[in-house]
């Protein structure tokens, strides 16, 4: 406030007042003529205060009002926010509403585009069986006439079934034809399969044979070779079986003949009925160990006849 009062005083004493001549007024003059002017000074600043009161009081008013205004627009900016979200939330539900009925209209379009297709396709069959209809009735015409010339029928309808009944027993006829074709050809792919078998079979065999004739052919060279040294083997054996046995007639006689030079054991001679072979070998042994009995006797008779002195 000071600093207000001090701009608006250096303001008014900015104004001169008019110049006059103090050189030609008295020193009172000057005096009063400053007294009047701060008084002038004074009174100009006493309606400055009251202006100034003035305006903080008007300004003191504008703002009490700005700050009801704003309490005011506060108010209705949140009332406006709430009108928005309102507006929005509206907008949304429009639009929702909006958009089912566009897709609600779209599927509507796609049933009529539906139906105008079946319509169309409809009328093209009406068109043709019209067609057939007109292609046809010259036949309604030729059945009429067969079944009033024809005795069998009464009826247009019993001839058709008639028709249809025969036309059936075509169709299961031929099938069973495709059927019994079917077999046939199965049965085909069979046979030949069994006689590719077979063939192959009696290539097998046919070449086991030949293998079985080989291996009996070599079979029968080993068998006469086998026989040939069988027979070899058989005239060696005999002559070894004649020489043992002139070795074991010859070693009995040995035996004897040693036996009647020494007394015979009981013992061993019932071994030797037991046991050929070992008897033999015994017998060989006995001729041996007289043999070198009889050899040594001979050494010491000699040693002894070579001892005694010579006569003379």
């Amino acid at each position: 406030m000071e600093e207000y009062f001090r701009t608006a005083l250096s303001k008014e004493l900015a104004i001169a007042p008019p110049e006059r001549d103090h050189e030609h007024l008295s020193s009172t003059s000057r005096l009063l003529e400053k007294q009047r002017e701060v008084n002038e000074t004074e009174a100009l600043l006493v309606n400055q205060k009251e202006e100034f009161k003035l305006k903080m009081q008007s300004l003191k008013l504008r703002r009490e009002k700005l700050n009801e205004k704003e309490h005011e627009l506060r108010e209705s900016l949140v009332n406006f926010e709430k009108y928005i979200n309102e507006l929005d939330s509206k907008r949304m539900r429009a639009l929702k509403r909006a958009q089912d009925e566009r897709d609600l209209t779209a599927l509507k379009e796609k049933e009529i585009e539906k139906l105008h297709e079946d319509v169309a396709e409809l009328t093209r069959k009406r068109e043709e069986l019209a067609a057939r209809n007109a292609q046809y009735a010259k036949h309604s015409t030729y059945l009429e006439k067969t079944v009033e010339i024809a005795d069998e029928f009464q009826e247009i309808q019993e001839l058709v079934d008639r028709y249809t009944t025969l036309e059936m027993n075509k169709k299961s006829l031929v099938e069973i034809q495709n059927q019994r074709e079917e077999q046939l050809e199965a049965v085909r792919k069979k046979r030949e399969e069994f006689l590719q078998e077979k063939n192959n079979q009696n290539l097998t065999l046919n070449n086991r044979i030949g293998d079985l004739q080989r291996e009996l052919e070599r079979a029968e060279i080993a068998s006469r070779r086998a026989e040939n040294k069988w027979s070899s083997i058989q005239t060696t054996a005999a002559e070894k079986t004649l020489q043992i046995g002139n070795i074991i007639l010859a070693v009995r006689n040995l035996h004897q003949m040693v036996a009647r030079q020494q007394k015979p054991d009981k013992e061993e001679r019932i071994v030797e009925a037991e046991n050929p072979i070992k008897r033999v070998r015994q017998q060989l042994d006995k001729v041996s160990a007289f043999i070198h009995d009889f050899a040594e006797i001979i050494n010491e008779m000699n040693l002894s006849s070579s001892t005694q002195p010579k006569s003379n």
